[in-house]
C-alpha cells in the first residue's frame, strides 16, 4: 500500500509555505510515495517549476514518473457570488482544494485562479461558487482544512449549512468530490491546542456526512514544510508574515505537525479509518500525465485582401525565404533525431507579406535598385525571422509603429 499527499504548500504560498519544490520531490522519493500534489494558496506560481522537477531525469524511471505530479490549488471561495463586493462586510471566504485531472482541467483551474486575481481580489484572490461551477470540468475537489466550508459549519454546529455545502459540491463534482480529514496534535510549547480539538470535531461530522451521502474521505496533512525538524524555522516565517514577535503569546502559531509525513505516520493518525489513506490512491489514479510546455503563442496578423488577391505570385517571389521556416525542426537531445512539423499555409503567407513590406520599405528608403550589400542584409534578416517562426510578431510590431507614425506625423 502507499499514500499520496494531496494538500501541499510550497514556498510559492508566499510567507506561509517553506517547502522547496526540488526538496519536496526528493523527500517524496525517500518515502516511496507514488505521487505528490501542489496546492498553494490562491495561486499557481510554482506549477512550472513543480512539473519541471517531476520531469527531471533523477525523478524518472524510463518514461514513467517516480513521483507523479498532481497540479492543484487551494482557492479562496467567497461567501458571496458577487465578486464586486469588496468591503469589510463581505470579506469572508472558505478554503477549497482543486486538482487538475488532465490538461483540460489544468486550463480550467487557470481560469478559476485568474478570475480570483482579476475580478475577486480583496485581501485574497477570491473566487465564487458560480465561477467554480462554470469551470469545474475535469477537476477533482477536496473539502480542505478546518477553514473549508464543510468542516467550519460542523465546528460551528451548523449542520444545515454543512449539508448544503456537501450537496452543492456533490452535485457539481459528482464522484470527483472528496471530503478531507486532518489531525494535528501539537507537541510544542504554546502550540495551538484548539486546532486539534476542532479537527476532532470536524472529522467526526465528516465521517457521518460521508456515510450519509456516499462520499469518499481522504486524509491530508496540510503540508507547509518538508521535515518535522523544519517546524521551528517555519514558525519564524509565520512571525515575519504576521509582523509578530516570537515570544508573543497571542500570535498565530502552527502545530508544527504540518510536514510531509510518511505513510506509516499518516496511518497512525487514523487507525480506525484505513480507507482515508487508501482513497488518496483513488485520486491519484484519476490524474493523467500532461505537459504545459509549448511553442510561442502569438496572435495571427490579418493580411489585407489586396495582398491575398495575388498570393500565389508572392509565394513564388519569396519561396527561398518561406522555405527556410516552412518546417519547425525539433532535435531530440538524447537521440539526436530530428523531427519536422509543417507550420502551415497561413505561416507561409505571413512570411510572404513580411517580405513584401520589407522590400517596399527598403525601396522607399534606398531607391528602386538595391545594391548587393543591402540585398544580402535584408535577405539574411528575413531568413532568420522565417526560420525562427516569428513573421506575425514582426507584422504586429510594424502595424502599431505605422499607426503611431500616422497618428503623430513628424513636422
Amino acid at each position: 500500500m502507499s499514500f499520496v499527499h494531496l494538500h501541499v504548500h510550497t514556498q510559492y504560498s508566499i510567507l506561509d509555505g517553506l517547502s522547496n519544490i526540488k526538496n519536496l520531490f526528493a523527500r517524496a522519493r525517500e518515502l516511496n510515495m507514488p505521487a505528490l500534489a501542489i496546492t498553494d494558496h490562491g495561486n499557481m506560481y510554482g506549477v512550472k517549476e513543480f512539473l519541471k522537477c517531476a520531469e527531471d531525469k533523477s525523478n524518472k524511471n524510463g518514461k514513467d514518473y517516480i513521483v507523479k505530479p498532481i497540479v492543484g490549488c487551494e482557492v479562496y471561495v467567497s461567501h458571496w457570488d458577487d465578486l464586486s463586493l469588496k468591503d469589510t462586510q463581505h470579506k469572508g471566504y472558505w478554503h477549497l482544494i482543486l486538482l487538475a485531472k488532465n490538461y483540460n482541467g489544468y486550463k480550467n483551474l487557470m481560469k478559476i485562479v485568474s478570475t480570483g486575481f482579476i475580478e475577486g481580489f480583496y485581501n485574497k484572490p477570491r473566487v465564487s461558487r458560480k465561477v467554480i461551477e462554470q469551470f469545474h470540468e475535469d477537476l477533482i475537489c477536496c473539502s480542505a482544512c478546518i477553514q473549508g466550508d464543510v468542516p467550519r459549519h460542523i465546528i460551528n454546529g451548523d449542520w444545515e449549512g454543512a449539508r448544503e455545502a456537501v450537496e452543492w459540491h456533490k452535485r457539481v463534482f459528482g464522484d470527483d468530490y472528496y471530503l478531507e480529514v486532518q489531525l494535528h496534535r501539537t507537541e510544542v510549547e504554546m502550540g495551538p491546542i484548539d486546532v486539534y480539538e476542532n479537527q476532532l470535531k470536524a472529522n467526526k461530522g465528516i465521517f457521518e456526512l460521508a456515510k450519509e451521502y456516499g462520499i469518499k474521505v481522504v486524509a491530508t496533512n496540510d503540508v507547509h514544510f518538508i521535515r518535522k525538524e523544519d517546524g521551528p524555522t517555519h514558525d519564524r516565517l509565520i512571525c515575519l508574515t504576521t509582523n509578530a514577535y516570537i515570544d508573543d503569546a497571542k500570535r498565530l502559531r502552527y502545530t508544527q505537525q504540518e510536514y510531509l509525513k510518511s505513510e506509516d505516520e499518516m496511518r497512525a493518525l487514523f487507525p480506525d479509518h484505513p480507507e482515508v489513506i487508501d482513497n488518496t490512491l483513488d485520486v491519484m489514479r484519476k490524474i493523467e500525465s500532461f505537459t504545459i510546455d509549448r511553442g510561442h503563442v502569438l496572435p495571427k496578423f490579418d493580411l489585407p485582401e489586396e495582398f491575398l488577391a495575388h498570393i500565389d505570385e508572392h509565394l513564388e517571389n519569396y519561396k527561398d525565404i518561406i522555405d527556410a521556416g516552412r518546417y519547425d525542426v525539433h532535435k531530440n537531445k538524447e537521440t539526436g533525431e530530428e523531427t519536422k512539423t509543417y507550420r502551415g499555409d497561413e505561416f507561409c503567407k505571413s512570411v510572404a507579406y513580411l517580405c513584401y513590406l520589407t522590400y517596399q520599405g527598403a525601396q522607399r528608403r534606398y531607391g528602386d535598385t538595391l545594391n548587393e550589400e543591402q540585398q544580402e542584409r535584408i535577405h539574411f534578416e528575413l531568413m532568420t525571422i522565417s526560420r525562427m517562426g516569428f513573421p506575425d510578431y514582426f507584422l504586429i510590431v510594424q502595424d502599431y509603429i505605422a499607426l503611431a507614425i500616422r497618428a503623430f506625423p513628424q513636422p
